[in-house]
């Protein structure tokens, strides 16, 4: 058997898979059983035909090119997207294999690389790998998505040591197989690792996904509960309302004005309990907002709230959770952390010509904590927080918004701008 075609084999099928990832970050990859078949024939097919002719008929550059073109034509063919859009990402990917390829054979002949076809091979793909995978986090983070350091150390040095490996370390076997074996165990390796990465970071997603249903569920039974706690207090005060006209009847007959003043202040308490401050219609804003302010109402807080929206906005109900969320948690911690004097929470939210304005106004202890020019939190736990107003940052971001944060001695306030 051939080892160096069985390298070159495997190479081919890595870059398949490189080119799948790639596919991935223009086109929608779900679809139907029918079109996912179709795919996975395409990207069969097209293995075929590159491996056929660059390795098994070694075909001349030319026809090389256009076997890739033919085959990324037709795997790109397989996904939804207009043929614009198609031939843009087909040149891109031909375009950083090509120059990956000759830029490495060029730099990997004048080092009288021994096993130059097999090397040449597994580098081209590394380096690929490594542009694909820093494309796809780099659009990732501008829809939005957050990746920690971590991640990104990984994508360059995973790719990068791997590259070394094949270089300096496989060219000094002193066999083949050696070449090979370590060579399919490196490929093997990458895709592996970064496949367990995508789960986990999926599996993070999931439970980010879970969460904010979560609170939004907590929105809606808080909202559930004042108006179940309202229309109980409205039926027994309509049952008991004859008996209350009675009372107040004869104490007026009686001239008893004190007593008539302190029974109605007496029927005025039946309304304690929660409170509905915010009543704009839109249940999730009406259920957090609710919620959150009966909370601070515990704490003591004078609170204000200038709520002008319409029920149906255009803004995701996890975005706006992400948003409420953050700055209501944050205004109710450092209100909880106020020892003396008075407490103060404002909220006010207006929507105007396609504007929607967020204000967020609370007292605090004076003390702010801040690593050059951002803030972080007070909690003595410092993992896992300090990330609410990141959080926030990015739901405005992504509707092309502005934020802006100011504090005095004793007041904090977060106002934002978002573009519906």
């Amino acid at each position: 058997m051939d080892l160096e075609l069985v390298m070159c084999l495997a190479g081919n099928l890595f870059g398949i898979y490189i080119i799948s990832r790639f596919f991935s970050i223009f086109f929608e990859t779900e679809g139907t059983q029918k079109r996912k078949g179709l795919r996975f024939f395409c990207y069969g097919f097209y293995y075929a035909l590159n491996s056929m002719v660059s390795f098994c008929f070694h075909g001349p550059p030319p026809f090389i090119i256009l076997s890739n073109v033919f085959g990324c034509l037709l795997v790109s063919w397989s996904y939804k997207g207009s043929w614009k859009h198609r031939l843009c990402a087909v040149t891109l990917i031909l375009a950083v294999g090509i120059v990956c390829e000759d830029a490495v054979y060029y730099y990997l002949r004048n080092l009288h690389i021994e096993y130059l076809r097999i090397i040449c091979v597994l580098v081209t793909n590394f380096l690929s790998f490594m542009i694909v995978l820093l494309l796809q986090k780099a659009i990732d983070l501008r829809h939005g998505k957050e990746f920690t350091f971590l991640e990104w150390v990984a994508v360059i040095v995973i790719p990068v040591c791997s590259l070394l490996i094949s270089i300096a370390v496989l060219d000094e076997c002193k066999d083949e197989i050696t070449v090979v074996i370590g060579g399919l165990s490196m490929i093997l390796i990458n895709v592996l690792l970064f496949f367990l990465l995508d789960r986990i970071q999926e599996m993070y997603r999931s439970q980010l996904n879970l969460a904010l249903l979560e609170q939004q569920n907590q929105a809606y039974e808080s909202q559930m509960d004042l108006l179940r706690d309202s229309e109980e207090k409205i039926s027994a005060l309509r049952h008991d309302l004859k008996n209350h006209f009675f009372v107040l009847n004869q104490l007026a007959e009686q001239n008893q004005c004190e007593e008539i003043v302190r029974y109605i202040q007496e029927l005025q308490t039946l309304d304690e309990g929660q409170t509905q401050m915010a009543s704009t219609g839109n249940p999730v804003i009406d259920g957090f907002v609710n919620l959150k302010l009966n909370e601070a109402t515990a704490l003591s807080a004078d609170i204000k709230t200038e709520l002008n929206i319409s029920e149906n906005m255009p803004i995701a109900a996890k975005d706006l959770i992400i948003i409420l969320g953050n700055l209501l948690d944050n205004a109710l911690r450092a209100l909880s952390l106020c020892d003396t004097g008075r407490k103060l929470l404002t909220i006010r939210m207006s929507q105007e010509r396609g504007i929607l304005l967020i204000e967020v106004t609370n007292s605090y202890n004076g003390t702010i904590h801040k690593v050059g020019t951002a803030l972080r939190t007070t909690k003595a736990k410092k993992e896992g927080h300090g990330i609410g107003l990141k959080n926030v940052q990015r739901v405005v971001d992504e509707y092309h918004g502005q934020m802006e944060i100011d504090y005095t001695e004793d007041l904090f306030s977060v106002r934002l701008v978002v573009f519906l």
